[in-house]
């Protein structure tokens, strides 16, 4: 944060500004070498100190642990402090990414008991692979949101997530190895990360998932109804949960027949997704009910906002996971909605290429030969017919 002086006011307490602008309070420290702004969200004096002093006790402890990892005292709970502190200060990431990278370690610490008492000599590979082939036996335990009991399918023991947590016992390792706790990181030689075979989902035919959806709208009310309006949104349009939750009205393209998509995850998620006569049907539907109930006034006249959200809710997991149970149809994601529309596409004969496009990816094509050209029973048989011999 940049400390012009004219923005700043100085405290008779110590490392405690006033931003003159805003008029709220910053702590300021100085930890490693570099300077540390904190904001303590308020604007009233007295709060400014009590939330100073808990900050401040913060930067002495992290001061305590770097001293201890330079002198070659620190233990993996040290390193983790610093670890945790790094992702904090981080810029170039987004929030989600960030509590991503969080929940990562709090996977480990949680899996792996006794983690934080270890001395970083002790973090071995044949340490390290005992860690995972239990985690991959057993789980962290999780449950999904709107499931009764924790299933081995969705239990925190999947490959990609053992993956994630594997970087992130290389990126720990990496302090020590800075702050000369460990001559070499240990961990970076191929071998450590499980096969990671992306899920396959057995999606349900196109008929049973319009059951699951109208399940979901007989939970009543308008809630019900905008939770199964937001999952036929995804299996219809493609898009990412995040995605989803950001579509305006400006995206909507009625004249063009196409949604503009705006996403962050590579750079060939910003996209024009064209719309299939389900999810035309499905917008001008929404349309329909925001032209009823206008919700702005432009000179006087009654209109609708452009910028407003096409989805009423921004998820609907409980609600599509208890329709999946009442109808016996298999656990499906949000996710998985997003698989349903690439499969029916791929069915429906249009080329990968163009479906890699309209879901977003940068590869061509390659992860949809890999995940979503699967094709459900119904479609497999139909094509099995074809066959001439």
């Amino acid at each position: 944060m940049a400390a012009s002086k004219h923005l700043w006011d100085t405290t008779r307490e110590p490392n405690l500004l006033r931003n003159t602008a805003s008029g709220r309070y910053y702590g300021r420290f100085t930890l490693s070498g570099k300077q540390k702004w904190v904001n303590l969200e308020t604007d009233v004096w007295t709060v400014a100190k009590i939330r100073l002093a808990d900050e401040r006790a913060k930067i002495e402890r992290l001061r305590q642990t770097a001293a201890d990892v330079t002198a070659g005292d620190a233990s993996m709970g040290a390193l983790i402090t610093l670890y945790r502190q790094r992702i904090a200060d981080r810029v170039d990431i987004r929030p989600d990414t960030r509590r991503r990278l969080r929940e990562e370690v709090e996977a480990i610490v949680k899996t792996w008991p006794g983690f934080e008492d270890l001395a970083p000599r002790q973090l071995t590979r044949q340490a390290v692979t005992e860690w995972r082939n239990r985690l991959s036996r057993d789980g962290t335990g999780h449950r999904p949101p709107g499931s009764k009991a924790i299933s081995p399918k969705n239990n925190g023991s999947s490959a990609s997530l053992i993956n994630k947590c594997i970087d992130a016992l290389r990126r720990i390792a990496d302090i020590a190895v800075e702050r000369g706790q460990l001559a070499g990181n240990p961990l970076y030689p191929r071998g450590l990360k499980l096969k990671n075979t992306p899920r396959k989902p057995n999606l349900p035919e196109a008929a049973k998932l319009a059951e699951v959806f109208a399940e979901i709208e007989l939970g009543g009310g308008r809630l019900s109804r905008d939770a199964a309006d937001f999952c036929r949104f995804l299996a219809y349009t493609g898009c990412r949960l995040s995605e989803a939750k950001g579509v305006t009205w400006a995206d909507v393209d009625f004249n063009r027949g196409i949604l503009r998509v705006r996403g962050s995850k590579t750079a060939a998620a910003n996209r024009e997704v064209p719309l299939i006569p389900a999810a035309r049907v499905l917008l001008e539907r929404f349309d329909a009910d925001r032209q009823k109930a206008p919700s702005i006034a432009v000179d006087g006249v009654a209109g609708v906002d452009t910028r407003g959200k096409v989805l009423r809710v921004g998820e609907a997991a409980k609600s599509l996971a208890r329709a999946c149970q009442k109808l016996g149809v298999e656990l499906l994601t949000h996710h998985d909605l997003r698989d349903a529309f690439a499969t029916a596409a791929i069915e429906a004969g249009v080329d990968i290429p163009t479906v890699a496009a309209w879901l977003g990816h940068a590869d061509g094509g390659a992860l949809l030969m890999r995940v979503y050209a699967h094709h459900r029973r119904a479609h497999s048989v139909a094509q099995a017919a074809k066959v001439k011999v």
